[in-house]
């Protein structure tokens, strides 16, 4: 075989290995990337499997009526110990324990004793002090009297008015009548007793308009104003609208609590005084979340409230303050208007973690 024909065989092999070569080192670095890629993905699939799963909901604020509930008592209007302004003896009694009295009924009679006798014997003297007091203003005009005499005319005759105005007031004061509409709590006179000025004769208390005393927190206490309306319920479920006439500006010191007074109409006097009442008073309408209970979750400082998830699947918490409770959850507030709560695995998971959702 000649020699340059050998040579061309050797070049030709030489190719075909080159090429050969390459083709198994380029169908390597492909299986190294795949198997680089395949083993990045199965840690990426092993890393999200070690996030704990979560169920979550949407929720969305809507506007509800806001409300304080609160345990009160009922008290009376007014209450007042009625007491003899004279003296004399009881001659007649129009009452008994519990009557239902109205303005100016004469509920008690005093003896009227010699008190007209007076009256009339004053009258007679205060002609005579008028004729005296004409007599002598016109000797003056005369010139034959002088002004002091006028004076002490003037003098008599204002003294005998006096007498007759306090004996008419003594003899008004024999009759005794009711000061307001009401009812009389407690009889303390007999027909016969003989009474003195200062003497008590009766009670007689008012519970129209009902009172109701309650107290508000310091954080429920500028929730509301005079005039705020609520709703007060008695033992018995029997209800009254009312309207707050009055709120303490100074707090108890020990329970940091605000006196306040709620006013109802008690025509039908239904309501007594010291009964338990709860009362409801309606506030400012706010916008807040119904959620279950269930969802709510306790910090390590004390703090309650509620986890949620953000954009970036991480665990955030929310400290919530609750509104009202209904039968079937409760209003809260302190939430965005749109969030999406964890409502089952919370008690796994801690503020901060990634966590799978669903």
């Amino acid at each position: 075989m000649k020699k340059s024909i050998i040579i061309a065989i050797l070049i030709i092999l030489i190719v075909i290995a080159w090429f050969l070569s390459g083709h198994f080192f380029n169908n390597k670095e492909f299986n190294n990337k795949d198997n680089i890629d395949k083993i990045s993905n199965d840690n990426q699939s092993k890393s999200n499997s070690n996030n704990i799963k979560v169920e979550t909901k949407i929720f969305i604020s809507e506007e509800i009526e806001q409300s304080i509930i609160l345990q009160g008592q009922t008290i009376a209007n007014r209450t007042i110990d009625v007491k003899a302004e004279t003296t004399g003896n009881i001659i007649k009694k129009n009452f008994k324990r519990g009557k239902i009295v109205k303005t100016n009924e004469l509920l008690v009679k005093v003896s009227m004793e010699d008190r007209m006798e007076i009256l009339e014997s004053y009258n007679k003297e205060l002609e005579l002090y008028k004729i005296e007091y004409e007599t002598t203003r016109k000797l003056i005009n005369k010139g034959l009297s002088s002004k002091s005499n006028l004076n002490q005319a003037s003098l008599n005759l204002a003294k005998v008015k006096s007498k007759i105005k306090n004996i008419e007031i003594d003899i008004e004061n024999t009759k005794i009548k009711a000061p307001f509409n009401g009812i009389i709590e407690n009889s303390l006179i007999e027909i016969g007793d003989y009474v003195r000025p200062g003497d008590e004769l009766f009670n007689i208390i008012d519970l129209n308009p009902i009172k109701i005393r309650g107290y508000l927190s310091e954080t429920d206490v500028n929730k509301v104003k005079l005039g705020t309306k609520a709703t007060i319920m008695i033992a018995n479920s029997i209800s009254k609208e009312g309207k707050i006439t009055f709120i303490s500006p100074i707090g108890e010191s020990e329970t940091r609590t605000f006196e306040f007074t709620v006013e109802a109409n008690n025509d039908d006097l239904i309501f007594k005084s010291g009964l338990t009442a709860t009362i409801t008073i309606n506030v400012d309408a706010v916008k807040a979340h119904k959620i279950s209970p269930s969802i709510l979750s306790l910090q390590d400082n004390g703090s309650i409230g509620v986890k949620a998830v953000d954009n970036n699947s991480k665990v955030v918490f929310y400290s919530v303050n609750k509104v009202k409770d209904t039968i079937d959850g409760m209003w809260v507030t302190g939430l965005p208007e749109k969030v999406k709560l964890i409502i089952t695995g919370q008690e796994y998971i801690t503020e901060g973690k990634i966590v799978d959702f669903n």
